[in-house]
C-alpha cells in the first residue's frame, strides 16, 4: 500500500480540485473524532459489564468454549450416552475454537473477558480492512474514514460487541473482499475458498458469499473461476465428511435444531410465508403492522432505510453509472454489487428471523454497499473531467450520506450501557443463584448462564436447547429427509425433552433449591408445576440486557430460607 504525496493527491492546479478535496478531509476530520469516540464508548460498555450477555443466548459461545478448553468433544455421539443431556450449539465452532486456542496460550485469562477482547478484535480488523481497501481508491480521507465506522456498525448485535459469533462472521466476509482488492496476492480464489468455507463453520448463513464469488469469476475470469469451484467443492465436501465421522452431532446441531429458533420450519414454504405476511398487513388495515418473522420484515426494513437510504440511493447511482460508462466504477467494484444482489436474495429467507433485530441485514448486506457506495461516488467527486455541477451535486450527497448516516447509526444502532440500577439488579440475581448453589441445585434461564458457566454448575438451557419442541420432534418423525439427514435428531431431542420431564418430577420432589423462569418466553418447568410442587416465588427481576429486558421470576420451596438482603 502507498501513500501519494499531498501534491499528487489534491491535483494542485486542476479546476476546483483542491476546494472539493479540502471540503472532504474537513468533514473526514469530523467523521474521525467521532469514530475514536464511538469506539471508546463501545470497549468502555463492553468491559464494564462483561459478566452480564448482551443477547439471550450468548452465553452458548462460551459453554462450547469451556467444552474444547476441557478437552470434550460436543459433538460427538458418547455425549448422549450421559444421563444430562448434550448441551445444543447451533452456532459454528470457529470463533469459540480460536478463543479456546488463546486461552490455551494465556490461561490466566478470564473466559468471558477473553471473548469480548477477541469479539472487539474482529470489529476493528473488520473496519481496518475497509479502512484500507477505501483508502487505496479514493483521494480524500472521507470515504475510508466513513467506511471505518459504519462496517463497525455492521457487526451490530444488541451493543456492538458480544459474546457470539457474528463478529468474526464479518470480519471474513470483509476478508474476502479485501483479497480481491490484493492483485499481488497469488491464488488469491483458492484462499478466499478457505475463508468463505470457515464463514460456514463460523455462522451459517455467511456461506452466501461463495455464491457472489462464484458469479463474479465466472463473469471476470474462467481460470480463477475453476480454481475457486474446485477448491471451494472439495475443501467442503472433505470438511463434511471428516466432521460426520469425527462429530456426527454437529449437523443435526447446526442444521436441523437451527430451525426451531424462531418457531418456523424448512417445511414452510415461501409462499406460505408472504400469503401469512400479507394477512397481517391487512389485518392491521396497512398501518404499524406487527413484527411477524415473515420474509423480508416490513419493520426491519423500515428500520434499515431509516439509518442507511442515501448509502443505497449513492450505490444505485454509482451502479447506473457505471452502466452508462460501460465500465466498472473500480476494480473488483463488480464482486461488491454482485455481492449485494446475492444478499438481497438470501434475506428472502433469512429476513424471516427478526429475532436479532436488523442483524442479518447488516451483516449481509452492508459490508458491500458500504465500501461500494463510497469508492464510487468520491471517484466522480475528484474526477476532473466530470461536469462541475455534477461533481458538485455528488459531493454534498457524500458529504449528506457521511454526516446523515452517523447521525441515526447513534440513534437506532445505540451502544448500551447499563445504568447503576440496572447493575444493582444484576447483581442481586446473581446473589440469588449463588445463595440457592450454596443449598442445592439451581435450575437456571439462559440469561443468567454467566453465572452457571463461571462458577462451573450445571446449565441446561443455554439460550439454544429451547428450540426442541414436541413439534418439531414430531414434524422430524414424519420426514424421512430429516430422519436420514440428520439420523441422531430423534436422540438429541427426546433426550433434551425427557429432562424437562424430569425437571417437572424433580420439582414435585422439591429437588431444587433455586428454580429461574421467564413465564411466557421460556420455561423449563411451568408456573403451574412450580405451584404444585410447593415451590413459591420470591422475587420477580427485570433484567436489563440493552435492547432487550425480561422479567425473570425466582422460585423456592417454601420454608428453605433463601435470602440475599
Amino acid at each position: 500500500m502507498r501513500f501519494d504525496s499531498l501534491k499528487d493527491r489534491i491535483g494542485i492546479g486542476l479546476a476546483g480540485g483542491m476546494r472539493r478535496r479540502l471540503i472532504l478531509n474537513v468533514i473526514a476530520f469530523i467523521v474521525i473524532l467521532y469514530a475514536l469516540y464511538f469506539v471508546i464508548n463501545m470497549c468502555t460498555a463492553c468491559f464494564l459489564n462483561m459478566d452480564i450477555p448482551n443477547e439471550y443466548r450468548e452465553c452458548a459461545n462460551v459453554d462450547l468454549t469451556k467444552c474444547f478448553i476441557k478437552g470434550i468433544n460436543p459433538y460427538s455421539a458418547k455425549v448422549l450416552e450421559q444421563d444430562l443431556p448434550t448441551t445444543v450449539y447451533q452456532y459454528g465452532p470457529l470463533f469459540s475454537l480460536l478463543v479456546a486456542a488463546v486461552h490455551f496460550v494465556l490461561p490466566f485469562a478470564s473466559l468471558i473477558p477473553l471473548h469480548y477482547f477477541m469479539a472487539l478484535i474482529c470489529v476493528l480488523v473488520a473496519g481496518v480492512m475497509a479502512f484500507i481497501m477505501v483508502r487505496e481508491k479514493t483521494e480524500t480521507l472521507l470515504p475510508a474514514s466513513c467506511a471505518f465506522l459504519f462496517i463497525i456498525a455492521c457487526t451490530w448485535r444488541y451493543g456492538y460487541v458480544n459474546i457470539v459469533p457474528d463478529t468474526l462472521g464479518v470480519t471474513l466476509l470483509v476478508l474476502i473482499f479485501f483479497m480481491e482488492t490484493r492483485k499481488n496476492l497469488p491464488y488469491r480464489e483458492v484462499f478466499q475458498a478457505v475463508t468463505a468455507v470457515a464463514l460456514f463453520y463460523t455462522k451459517q448463513y455467511f456461506v452466501i458469499v461463495a455464491v457472489s464469488l462464484f458469479i463474479y469469476l465466472f463473469i471476470t475470469d474462467r481460470a480463477r473461476w475453476l480454481r475457486l469451484t474446485f477448491t471451494g467443492i472439495l475443501l467442503m465436501a472433505l470438511s463434511v465428511i471428516v466432521i460426520q465421522i469425527t462429530c456426527p452431532l454437529f449437523f443435526t446441531y447446526s442444521l436441523l435444531i437451527v430451525h426451531g429458533v424462531s418457531g418456523q420450519s424448512v417445511s414452510d414454504s415461501l409462499f406460505a410465508l408472504c400469503s401469512l405476511r400479507a394477512q397481517a398487513v391487512l389485518a392491521t388495515g396497512g398501518a404499524q403492522p406487527v413484527s411477524t418473522g415473515y420474509a423480508y420484515e416490513v419493520l426491519q426494513l423500515k428500520s434499515l432505510a431509516g439509518i442507511f437510504i442515501f448509502l443505497f440511493i449513492g450505490m444505485a447511482l454509482g451502479v447506473v453509472m457505471a452502466f452508462i460508462k460501460r465500465r466498472p466504477s473500480f476494480e473488483s467494484s463488480r464482486l461488491l454489487v454482485i455481492h449485494s444482489f446475492v444478499a438481497m436474495a438470501a434475506l428472502i429467507y433469512l429476513g424471516q428471523n427478526d429475532g436479532a433485530w436488523l442483524s442479518y441485514y447488516l451483516q449481509l448486506l452492508m459490508p458491500s454497499v458500504v465500501i461500494y457506495t463510497f469508492i464510487a461516488l468520491e471517484g466522480f467527486v475528484t474526477d476532473e473531467e466530470a461536469d462541475k455541477w455534477f461533481s458538485n451535486g455528488i459531493m454534498c450527497l457524500l458529504i449528506v450520506i457521511s454526516m446523515f448516516t452517523t447521525y441515526r447509526i447513534t440513534q437506532r444502532l445505540p451502544i448500551y450501557s447499563l445504568s447503576s440500577d440496572a447493575r444493582t439488579v444484576w447483581d442481586k440475581a446473581y446473589a440469588y443463584c449463588d445463595a440457592g448453589a450454596q443449598i442445592g441445585e439451581v435450575l437456571y434461564i439462559a440469561p443468567l448462564g454467566y453465572n452457571a458457566l463461571a462458577n462451573d454448575r450445571y446449565l441446561y438451557d443455554n439460550g439454544h436447547e429451547m428450540a426442541i419442541t414436541e413439534r418439531f420432534l414430531e414434524e422430524y418423525g414424519s420426514s424421512e429427509v430429516y430422519q436420514k439427514l440428520f439420523p441422531y435428531g430423534d436422540d438429541v431431542m427426546e433426550k433434551s425433552l425427557s429432562y424437562r420431564k424430569d425437571a417437572a418430577k424433580k420439582v414435585a420432589d422439591k429437588g431444587f433449591a433455586l428454580v429461574a423462569t421467564i413465564p411466557g418466553v421460556e420455561e423449563v418447568v411451568s408456573t403451574d408445576t412450580l405451584q404444585r410442587g410447593g415451590y413459591t416465588r420470591i422475587d420477580t427481576l427485570t433484567l436489563d440486557m440493552g435492547r432487550t429486558s425480561y422479567d425473570i421470576e425466582f422460585w423456592v420451596p417454601e420454608g428453605s430460607g433463601i435470602n440475599v438482603e
